[in-house]
């Protein structure tokens, strides 16, 4: 709604309340108005302190471990307890079951999609490094490419490792999925 004030028209109901008019002079120099806050705000705060904030939401996480899911159950033989977890999410056991399959087909294909664009970043760092020049500032860019593709392979034996453990109906850690007599590739 159009409100005419002072000669002026504007779109705020209540009049020009949140509307402020800036000079060009100080529009032009906004954004250097931290040189004139006090030393106090030049350190940033706000940043150390969600930095320790984070820091301490760690250790908490490393010291009690990752709380497990409540509405995940086990049975004592450390099989799914399909029929608890159906009960507990309000659905049937079909419909549990039918929800696992499609989460096993889901993570196999995260997983083989995450291997290949692993596959291809590092194909594609190998052939940069290779025919780049060997200077400084280029080798210290190619070894900080390579957590970025570490981590697409990290993110396919996570769902590799999930699938599996979808498989077998139970859960299992990182080494018995590396030991297994199964076919190690997420079906």
């Amino acid at each position: 709604m159009m409100i005419e004030r002072d000669g002026r028209k504007s779109n705020n109901a209540a009049g020009s309340t949140g509307e402020k008019r800036r000079s060009p002079l100080r529009r032009m120099f906004r954004g250097i108005g931290w040189l004139s806050a006090g030393p106090v705000d030049w350190t940033g705060r706000r940043g150390i302190s969600r930095g320790a904030s984070f820091i301490r939401d760690l250790v908490v996480a490393l010291r009690f471990g990752s709380q497990r899911d409540p509405w995940f159950r086990t049975s004592e033989g450390g099989g799914f307890d399909v029929e608890a977890m159906a009960f507990l999410h309000g659905i049937s056991v079909f419909e549990l079951q039918r929800r696992l399959v499609v989460r096993r087909r889901q993570t196999a294909r995260i997983a083989y999609a995450t291997f290949a664009l692993g596959c291809i970043f590092l194909t594609a760092w190998v052939c940069e490094a290779l025919s780049s020049p060997w200077t400084a500032g280029r080798i210290i860019l190619a070894l900080e490419f390579l957590p970025f593709c570490a981590l697409f392979f990290l993110l396919a034996f996570y769902n590799g490792l999930l699938n599996f453990q979808l498989r077998i109906g139970r859960a299992a850690s990182w080494r018995e999925y590396l030991a297994t007599r199964e076919p190690f590739c997420p079906r």
